[in-house]
């Protein structure tokens, strides 16, 4: 069973049949898988540019509010466009993913690196007993 294909522009229907059977003649099933596996990899290429989506967009994506989006904005990488504290806000998806994996529970914390420089030791405390567990 074949689906109709929209005509490329400037096709007029009465030739879009003709056309789709000369364009799609001698291509064999690996042909279209090839071709289907290309669409997804430039469309994927084309989300990795900075795709921004709105709030609605990133609400929906984690089933949460449209509000719970706007008090979480910084931490989402938000962009405010537009002027004023009111403007509307835009998220890139791969920063989105980002934020989240870092408040993603059971995750390990990654230390601080320390400042470099000397040992800071207290001397000439006394320590206080510890209670006897016995």
């Amino acid at each position: 069973m074949h689906s109709r294909v929209p005509a490329p522009a400037g096709i007029r229907p009465e030739h879009q049949s003709r056309t789709h059977e000369s364009a799609t003649r001698g291509l064999t099933a690996a042909d279209v898988e090839a071709i289907a596996a290309r669409v997804v990899e430039l469309l994927r290429d084309e989300s990795r540019l900075g795709h921004h989506v709105d709030t609605t967009a990133v609400a929906a994506m984690l089933g949460v509010s449209d509000d719970w989006v706007r008090e979480h904005a910084a931490e989402l990488g938000a962009i405010r466009i537009g002027d004023g504290p009111k403007g509307a806000l835009r998220f890139e998806l791969r920063r989105v993913r980002a934020a989240l994996d870092r408040r993603r529970l059971g995750r390990r914390r990654e230390s601080t690196p320390r400042r470099p420089g000397p040992e800071r030791t207290v001397r000439g405390l006394e320590l206080l007993p510890l209670p006897d567990d016995g």
